[in-house]
């Protein structure tokens, strides 16, 4: 017998509260078991769910702290103005997933695949992206500083020309990037 759907609602406000307050490594596994494909808003994910599948799931203003998600498929993910510090996303398949706006400092995305992701607005520091596919990525007013590009594939001139630097970044030979207008 399932229970009514406002006892649904309160018990899986109940759960998220509980692993709210474990912390955050219990948090990034708990998704794997999550049904639903909407997260809260207010959730902060630190820990590992190395290799976990959360393609399509909607975590806009999400905040990823010294998480590892390494190897983990978040394709087609709405990743809208999250917070990737100190994250580990190295081979990762963010595929067609939405990052607008996103802050992302301290990041590794070696060998991530980023193909046809969106990025447009995004402020990417300190940021290493060794082996990344960018292939169809929009990089419109994208700001890099301290960012290592050189070794990223089919990142195209096109690209980087919606993009600016406000620092450091090595790019792929013949590349460039402009530098940001001052405020």
């Amino acid at each position: 017998m399932n229970p009514p759907p406002f006892r649904r609602l309160v018990s899986r406000a109940v759960v998220l509260s509980a692993l709210a307050t474990l912390g955050g490594a219990h948090m990034a596994q708990a998704l794997t078991l999550m049904p639903a494909k909407d997260i809260p808003r207010t959730v902060s994910f630190g820990g590992a769910c190395i290799g976990c599948d959360l393609s399509g799931r909607q975590l806009p203003s999400a905040r990823f702290l010294g998480a590892d998600f390494s190897g983990s498929a978040l394709v087609g993910a709405n990743l809208r103005e999250v917070q990737f510090t100190g994250s580990d996303f190295s081979k990762a398949d963010l595929t067609r997933s939405d990052l607008t706006g996103a802050a992302i400092t301290g990041a590794d995305f070696d060998g991530a695949r980023l193909k046809d992701v969106r990025l447009d607005g995004a402020r990417v520091r300190g940021v290493s992206f060794d082996g990344a596919d960018f292939e169809g990525a929009s990089l419109r007013g994208v700001t890099f500083s301290g960012v290592d590009l050189s070794d990223a594939r089919n990142l195209k001139q096109e690209q980087l020309d919606g993009a600016c630097t406000t620092g450091t970044v090595r790019l792929p030979r013949g590349l460039t990037l402009r530098p940001c207008p001052r405020d």
